[in-house]
């Protein structure tokens, strides 16, 4: 998704710009839709053990596809949602979007199968690709240029909080009430926004370039994405032979060329290869496709280990979860500070290491029977500081030396890449874990070696590739907000 502008503060004893009330009701809208889609991701993955015990008929690999068919669709349809949405009208698809989700949140609220709930959860990623990134757009047209930084501000703190709270919140409602009920959430939110939308949100004038978009070759790479994933998550258990296996490769390898070749030839592709081609852009590319594995990953297998090992009840479970993503959020507001006190390099560079402690911290200090204090909690603190100091600066890196006029398809690449590795996270994930009806310790001991494999490689191609350029970005926009 673009990254908005950032404005200049404003100078020593000038006023702030009032905004009218009607647009902090409108940032409160967006912030809502925000909160309880945040809420709604990480819920599922707290939920998890929970739905994978109703559906104890079908394979924990079938119903991982809740989680990474989610990330998928979100990844897929981001894009040609944001170049729509420009196109038809922001209000437009932003409503849209919030039918859809409601719609599917309903779906995954009665699914009287686990397909039924795996088809819902994918539209509901469909419906949050249609929704995010327009939220935010509609509402800063109606802050003066000097407040808009405090919206987003504010906005991207509600999707933090939603992340926050998740965890308790998610295992209180399961233990009370079932873990469908956390698709009810959606439901209240989806009605405030719906009539309150009416009068608060403003239409936005169509922009048209006249290209037509490119709506054939981006889906070839996601549908290629896709059968990896099914590849990973399947092949153990059907075996690499299988007739399903061998025609999902054949697909990979058809489908991939195909893709990279139309877009690089097309005028108009939804997502421009060639912004790849820059250091600063495919050394945080790779760094957070494999940070979003990371996250996606843990964020399924801690309460499966809490709950199945552990013997953890899924509030335990959610509670002992929550000061990883508190500390991420704690750390993530510092990191501007940080930046701009050593560089983003410095911290991105220095953040990449957490992450590795926080897996061998685990891997080394965990057990079979439960030592919360000195085995678990350590790692998910050690994981929360290094996704608080790297992730929301990744972003902004990926922009150093590149023209203002790229910055959308730059954020667009960037996002669309972490969305895809966060499915494939989840089927690493599961493919290590087994499709046991019990998972033994010995295969969450694997998962966080592996991953702590995973979690190096960021570390290597920041402090090894990354370009040890000032961080211009930040000047440039200021500069230019100046003239």
């Amino acid at each position: 998704m673009p990254g908005p502008r950032r404005d200049p503060p404003p100078l020593k004893g000038q006023k702030l710009e009032a905004v009218p009330r009607s647009s902090w009701l409108a940032l409160g809208l967006a912030a809502l839709t925000y909160t309880v889609i945040s809420i709604t991701l990480t819920g599922t993955n707290i939920a998890f053990p929970a739905i994978t015990d109703e559906f104890s008929g079908t394979s924990r690999a079938t119903l991982s596809w809740a989680l990474s068919g989610y990330s998928i669709a979100l990844a897929t349809f981001m894009v040609p949602a944001g170049r729509l949405s420009d196109r038809r009208g922001r209000k437009r698809m932003f409503f849209a979007g919030v039918w859809l989700f409601l719609a599917a949140s309903l779906i995954c609220l009665v699914a009287p199968t686990a397909n039924v709930f795996v088809a819902g959860r994918i539209l509901q990623g469909v419906g949050g690709s249609l929704t995010v990134p327009t939220s935010l757009a509609l509402v800063l047209p109606g802050f003066p240029a000097g407040r808009r930084t405090s919206a987003v501000a504010a906005w991207t703190a509600s999707g933090t909080v939603g992340a926050a709270i998740a965890p308790s919140l998610s295992a209180l409602i399961v233990e009370n009430f079932g873990w469908r009920y956390i698709y009810l959430l959606a439901v209240p939110v989806a009605v405030v926004v719906l009539v309150g939308g009416r009068t608060l949100l403003s239409e936005s004038e169509p922009i048209l370039d006249g290209k037509k978009l490119d709506l054939v070759g981006f889906p070839m790479g996601t549908i290629a994405i896709g059968l990896v994933a099914f590849v990973i998550v399947q092949a153990p258990g059907l075996g690499w032979s299988h007739v399903a296996i061998v025609a999902a490769l054949v697909g990979v390898v058809c489908l991939l060329p195909l893709f990279v070749a139309r877009s690089l030839r097309h005028p108009a592709p939804l997502l421009d290869l060639r912004v790849f081609s820059a250091r600063p852009v495919w050394t945080v590319t790779v760094a957070g496709l494999f940070f979003s594995m990371l996250g996606a990953s843990t964020w399924v297998v801690w309460p499966l280990f809490l709950t199945e090992v552990w013997d953890y009840s899924l509030v335990q479970a959610g509670l002992a979860i929550t000061p990883a993503p508190i500390c991420a959020s704690s750390f993530g507001l510092l990191s501007g500070y940080l930046a701009d006190r050593f560089g983003r390099r410095p911290l991105i560079a220095f953040g990449t290491l957490f992450p590795i402690a926080a897996m061998l911290t685990m891997a080394l200090r965990w057990g079979a029977e439960p030592n919360y204090l000195t085995g678990f909690l350590p790692g998910i603190l050690l994981f929360g500081i290094g996704f608080g100091l790297t992730f929301s600066s990744l972003n902004t890196a990926a922009l150093d030396g590149q023209p203002e006029a790229m910055y959308g398809e730059v954020n667009a690449g960037f996002n669309t890449v972490r969305n895809l590795a966060s499915g494939m996270g989840v089927a690493v994930a599961v493919a290590i874990l087994g499709d046991a009806d019990t998972i033994t310790f010995d295969r969450f001991d694997r998962f966080f070696f592996v991953f702590a494999l995973f979690a190096a490689i960021p570390a290597v191609v920041i402090n090894g590739f990354y370009p040890r350029t000032k961080d211009s970005v930040n000047e440039r926009v200021s500069g230019s907000a100046r003239s």
